[in-house]
């Protein structure tokens, strides 16, 4: 992972551990994802915490014990601390505090004239400010940030998610030592703005910490900035990797697929964590749903061979079920939309017509009916008619 499991309990736990102590770690909604994506409870109970709770819910006092709060440095999760050490008794014994990224100097000062400070032992930031999602993948854990950035409410808002999101990103690259050339996409002027707020950070974490993009042979890497609206499609559409599928067409809640099992016996429900151990899912996930039916029938011939196992055909074609229940022509209209011509590479001339059939089919699930009218309209927004578009999904709608 980009931020393993290693580094974190390294990084924190392990560098304020005593042999024969035990400490409580306290999180906030934030790290509470931050450790759920990278580290397993059980290696951080076994690294001397005896309890993880939330800053932002009522705790049992545990006088006795030392704290470690692995937070965010926003005004609620400080103001948390400062409450844990303001009456006579104490939640805890002392605190060390690990902020995700730089705090801001109004809730540093506020930290130095309160009664906590006298009772920190530790105080760091440690430039973790994203989720490590998969060693390649990660997010910044805002899904407001597109209403903010595309919305009409007043600029403060935006302003403000601009500051975090740019924090974000150059916590990871300080966390990647990686002082990157920051380009951005010439248009909205909020995507310059952007890329000045990360460059100005980068330059910030650069001035604290030297060696960020230096190494032998190292060459600068580039950091690209580009806004939604350089390519609204790809969300909309139904994408045919295995991982994309998966999620797309299963009900996988929080990295959980739950599925009942078959064979001799009564079927009994199972649940799957699909993350970073599971070396099957990880080999197979971004490969397209094609190579994978073939992958792993080679795989379960392998294995049946090295158990001496007969089988047949049936359970391969078990995977390529999650195909069927999304119809050939919607898959294909969904494409034409995307590529504005058909399979032959022509043109179409009538897409409306096209769509309409997909619209009023009751079989058709609603989300999937938003789909194909996003796609629509993204192709018909070169002929500048949108909201006479607009009107007739109303009546299309309404009908149906």
């Amino acid at each position: 992972m980009i931020f393993s499991s290693t580094e974190i309990i390294s990084g924190v736990i392990k560098s304020v551990k005593k042999d024969g102590e035990w400490k409580v770690l306290i999180v906030d909604h934030m790290t509470t994802r931050i450790l759920s994506s990278c580290c397993k409870m059980s290696d951080i109970l076994a690294e001397g915490v005896t309890i993880v709770e939330d800053i932002n819910k009522r705790r049992e006092p545990i006088s006795s014990l030392e704290a470690i709060y692995l937070i965010t440095p926003s005004e609620k999760s400080v103001r948390g601390v400062i409450g844990d050490f303001k009456d006579a008794a104490f939640t805890y014994k002392a605190a060390h505090i690990f902020f995700t990224d730089t705090c801001p100097d109004p809730l540093f000062a506020e930290i130095g004239r309160a009664k906590v400070s006298k009772f920190i032992k530790t105080l760091k930031e440690i430039n973790v400010a994203f989720l490590p999602y998969e060693s390649q993948v990660f997010s910044l854990d805002d899904p407001k940030s597109l209403y903010s950035f595309y919305g009409s409410k007043a600029n403060e808002t935006r302003d403000k998610m601009m500051e975090n999101v740019a924090e974000q990103i150059a916590t990871l690259c300080d966390t990647l030592k990686e002082y990157p050339a920051v380009r951005y996409r010439k248009g909205p002027e909020e995507n310059a703005r952007l890329a000045e707020e990360v460059y100005q950070r980068l330059i910030a974490h650069k001035a604290e910490n030297p060696t960020m993009g230096e190494g032998p042979d190292k060459a600068r890497s580039q950091l690209i900035i580009v806004d939604r609206g350089f390519d609204p499609v790809s969300p909309v559409l139904h994408e045919l990797t295995f991982q994309a599928m998966a999620y797309d067409l299963l009900d996988i809640k929080q990295d959980i697929y739950t599925y009942q099992t078959t064979g001799i016996g009564n079927s009994k429900e199972k649940d799957v964590l699909l993350d970073e151990d599971d070396e099957l899912w990880v080999q197979l996930r971004h490969m397209h749903i094609a190579d994978v039916t073939k992958k792993v029938t080679e795989l379960l011939r392998t294995f049946c061979e090295s158990k001496r196992m007969c089988t047949d055909n049936a359970n391969i074609k078990d995977l390529s079920q999650m195909l069927k229940k999304m119809p050939q022509y919607q898959k294909e209209l969904s494409m034409d939309l995307a590529m504005g011509a058909n399979a032959e590479g022509e043109p179409l001339k009538d897409a409306m017509k096209s769509i309409v059939p997909v619209l009023l089919d009751s079989d058709i699930d609603a989300f999937d009916k938003i789909r194909i009218i996003l796609l629509f309209i993204f192709h018909k927004k070169k002929g500048n008619k949108i909201s006479k578009h607009f009107k007739s999904f109303e009546v299309l709608i309404l009908l149906h």
